[in-house]
């Protein structure tokens, strides 16, 4: 049953994602801002730190094939990023645990690493021309900020759940 409720919690918190990222883009003169919701992420991220290691990274992989299938454009780059991310919030984060600001900000830093590692991925084959001040300026600021908010915002239901006994 408890597998039942992350996995729906889950597929709920990434349609989250996609409805967000489709409702937001923006554009001021010529700048096109592009602001990535990391929903799925950082529900995992905060799993990882609250529930068994192999229970966020059955999940882990089931959310990145779905997301790789979804936005796939390289296939196996979120399922990577996310077991990657999920593995090292395991073996660094359980100190924190009850330290929610700790929390937060290594999950924003995750998301961070998350989008530097796909940038990184899609510049090494040549899917994207990578211009660092552009990349900073236009995507990591907007979706650091965009992901600061979404997660002030539900951290506290995130929280909420995890420690309720399912």
């Amino acid at each position: 049953m408890k597998a039942f409720v992350y996995i729906m919690i889950g597929i709920i918190v990434f349609y989250l994602d996609t409805l967000i990222g489709l409702v937001i883009p923006f554009h001021i003169g010529n700048l096109t801002f592009i602001l990535v919701p990391h929903l799925t992420l950082m529900y995992l991220l905060l799993l990882s730190i609250y529930r068994p290691f192999m229970v966020t990274l059955l999940l882990s992989i089931f959310l990145g094939m779905i997301t790789d299938i979804y936005f796939g454009s390289v296939y196996g780059l979120y399922l990577f990023g996310y077991i990657f991310l999920i593995t090292i919030f395991n073996k660094f984060l359980k100190i924190f645990y009850r330290d929610y600001i700790m929390v937060y900000w290594f999950s924003i830093i995750g998301v961070m690493i998350l989008e530097i590692f796909v940038a990184i991925i899609y510049s090494v084959i040549s899917y994207v021309e990578f211009d660092l001040l552009n990349f900073i300026l236009l995507r990591i600021i907007p979706t650091l900020i965009l992901n600061i908010i979404l997660l002030i915002i539900l951290m506290p239901i995130f929280f909420k759940f995890f420690k309720k006994p399912i």
